[in-house]
Order: C-alpha cells, then structure tokens, then sequence
C-alpha cells in the first residue's frame, strides 16, 4: 500500500515525531513541512521540548525523511539532522505523481509555483491549523502543527493514501478526510 507521512511545525517536540510515527505505521516516506527544532520567537516553548532526542528520531528513521526549510529552521538545525533541509521546496515523484512541499510563509508564491509545475498535490505548514482543499485540480494540505497548534483542531498529523487523505489527531482521531481519487489526478502523468 503507497502511503505517505506529512507532518509539520514540530518545533522541537520529540513526543510529537514519536506519536506520528505510530499513527502513520508504515509509509513510502515522511514529508516534513518545516519548523522543525526551534519554537521560534512567536511561539512558547512546546510541551517536551527536546532539540536532542528529536534529531535523534528523525535520523533514526527507516524511511526517507524529506524537509522543506521553515522560517525557524536555521543552519544550525542542519548541523544536527541527517536529512538536507536547505531548501525551501521539496519536490517528489510519488506514484506518478508530481508532490511539493513548502513551508508555506508566502503562500502567494507557493500559488504561483502551481501555476508553473502543476503538482498533483501540495503540503504546507506554517499556519498551525490543519487543512485540505482542492484547486484547479491541486489538492492544499496542510497537516496542522504536530506541537503547537492554533485555531479549534488540536494537534495533528496527515497521512496521503491512494484512496483518502486523512489528518489525524495525535491521538489518533480523523478530524478531516477527504476521499482522493488517484488514478484520475488531473496533473498526474500517464
């Protein structure tokens, strides 16, 4: 079964990676929509901060772990993670598919990069609440933040299958689905 993992906005919470790694169970790969170590100026502290045991998890991971870079994300970050998170995109060909995965700060450039390179489906971060819509046959998921989530869902995680596109609480509970019809993804190649 092709499954990918999609979180963001870890923001140093070792307990968050732990607990999507059990939700997601076996994927292809685990997409990282960035925020990945530091809260950040803007946030507090995260419950089980741990900017040791976080970078441990990750590397320690048994799948591809893909990062796009946050606006907390710095050199730094990179020094201690084995993943490269230097780039502000991550493309990916899944399936036939076309996947990018952006933080999300400007979301007007992230819009005008659909425009160019017509991905099937979109990952961002940034805003902390979990969301799914589809555009102009471009599905925008957003995960919602692993650690320190705003607005009414809590915590969260999104798992991609062929059949559905789920975010999850950490706990467990599907708070969004949304049924993906995959074979006929408009910008999918043949």
């Amino acid at each position: 079964m092709a499954r990918i993992g999609v979180i963001s906005d870890t923001h140093g919470c070792a307990s968050s990676w732990k607990k999507a790694i059990e939700i997601w169970k076996d994927v292809d790969f685990i997409i990282h929509c960035g925020d990945v170590l530091y809260h950040g100026p803007s946030n507090k502290i995260p419950e089980n901060y741990d900017t040791l045991e976080l970078p441990h998890l990750i590397n320690s991971s048994k799948v591809p772990v893909l990062i796009a870079q946050g606006n907390c994300d710095s050199r730094a970050d990179q020094q201690v993670l084995n993943w490269p998170i230097i780039s502000p995109y991550v493309f990916a060909w899944w399936k036939k598919r076309i996947v990018l995965a952006t933080h999300g700060v400007n979301f007007t450039r992230t819009r005008e990069d659909v425009e160019k390179f017509k991905p099937d489906i979109v990952f961002t971060g940034h805003t902390h609440v979990a969301s799914i819509n589809s555009e102009k046959g471009t599905i925008f998921l957003n995960p919602g933040s692993a650690s320190l989530p705003k607005g009414r869902d809590p915590a969260s995680v999104a798992l991609v299958e062929q059949e559905n596109i789920s975010i999850i609480t950490l706990d467990g509970v599907v708070l969004h689905q949304q049924k993906w019809d995959f074979e006929d993804s408009v910008h999918g190649a043949e």
